[in-house]
């Protein structure tokens, strides 16, 4: 898995800023891996000074004072911005590359399991004939659910089921069921990996 960097600038305070420019200055001088950086180091460094005597000045100072470190600051995410793509070009998704270039890395996404199963609550009438209305308790990362009907033993491995419906809710009624006749309903989950295994059979009858 190609790794990458991480910029969340909009959120860092001016003092996390003005850390994160010294650190990628200091990871970048003299590292091989990154031999011509858009912006120079020098200027870089210039620009972090300013930024240090800024946020000093502006924490007791006038409106001047906090617009001027506003701005600095502002350059300062530009700067990092701009090295950061030169940064990920030379990286080429290569994890020890990047990790010396001062930037955080971002995390790798989480590996994706199976989805769980999901539990029917009920299948039970609604006094409107050839009506079933069926509930189930939703699972972790699940997008949306597959509900299944058969009116043959669902023990038996020959039984035909019917998809019902693909829904994201975790309720469904169903129509048009013979009066009293057994039905048993199934439900699955689907997520990032695929369907998942299928719900223990509820047992339902609809209304004459």
């Amino acid at each position: 898995m190609r790794a990458n960097i991480k910029l969340a600038l909009s959120r860092l305070r001016n003092i996390d800023l003005l850390a994160l420019l010294r650190n990628v200055i200091a990871h970048l001088m003299a590292n091989a891996s990154f031999p011509a950086p858009p912006i120079p180091l020098a200027t870089m460094t210039t620009l972090a000074d300013d930024l240090e005597t800024a946020i000093q000045v502006a924490t007791n100072g006038a409106r001047h004072d906090r617009l001027l470190r506003d701005d600095l600051a502002k350059q300062g995410r530009n700067m990092l911005r701009t090295q950061a793509d030169y940064v990920r070009v030379q990286g080429n998704g290569d994890l020890t590359i990047l990790e010396s270039s001062g930037y955080p890395l971002a995390k790798f996404p989480e590996p994706v399991g199976p989805v769980g199963i999901p539990t029917i609550r009920y299948a039970r009438m609604t006094g409107i004939t050839g009506e079933v209305d069926v509930l189930w308790k939703g699972v972790h990362g699940a997008d949306f659910y597959r509900l299944y009907s058969t009116d043959q033993d669902p023990a038996d491995p020959a039984a035909k089921l019917t998809l019902l419906t693909v829904t994201g809710k975790v309720r469904f009624l169903v129509e048009g069921l013979g009066p009293f006749k057994p039905y048993w309903f199934l439900v699955s989950a689907v997520g990032a990996a695929g369907e998942g295994a299928k719900s223990d059979p509820a047992l339902g009858r609809a209304s004459a």
